[in-house]
């Protein structure tokens, strides 16, 4: 072997490529898991509404969500709070196996000062469990 320095080098960048990719992929996967089943509560509420409450359709193009996590006080329970274009959608849930998840949709459209248009005002109140959506209050003001 001639060049007994470069490859030790190499042997280690490919180990500790190899660590630190698994150590990214593992540590990924996991915080991923956690965000992704209040996402697809939320999505999952926003796709029931629009189906079965046909005026909030306009309302609900382009939606760009940002949000996550609320820290709270209390004990045993999570918050997730995610907003878009006039959306303010909670997420609520004790944290036991198999959580009832509370959903709170509301919207409400501010024109600009230079703009005549009527406002609209939507509050959805329902659940999640199992995949399953029930919708408990709807409120369309306009």
């Amino acid at each position: 072997m001639r060049y007994p320095k470069l490859m030790s080098l190499l042997v280690m960048i490919t180990i500790f490529g190899s660590v630190g990719g698994v150590a990214w992929a593992i540590i990924s996967s996991h915080a991923h898991y956690e965000f992704s089943t209040q996402e697809q509560i939320r999505d999952d509420a926003m796709s029931y509404i629009k189906a079965n409450h046909s005026e909030t359709a306009p309302c609900m193009e382009n939606l760009a969500w940002t949000g996550g996590r609320k820290p709270s006080s209390l004990v045993g329970a999570e918050t997730y709070i995610y907003l878009s274009s006039g959306w303010n959608l909670t997420i609520s849930y004790p944290v036991v196996a198999n959580p009832k998840y509370e959903i709170r949709a509301e919207y409400s459209a501010v024109s600009a000062p230079e703009e005549v248009s009527v406002p609209y005002r939507i509050v959805w109140v329902g659940t999640w469990q199992n995949g399953a959506i029930a919708e408990t209050e709807y409120t369309f003001a306009q």
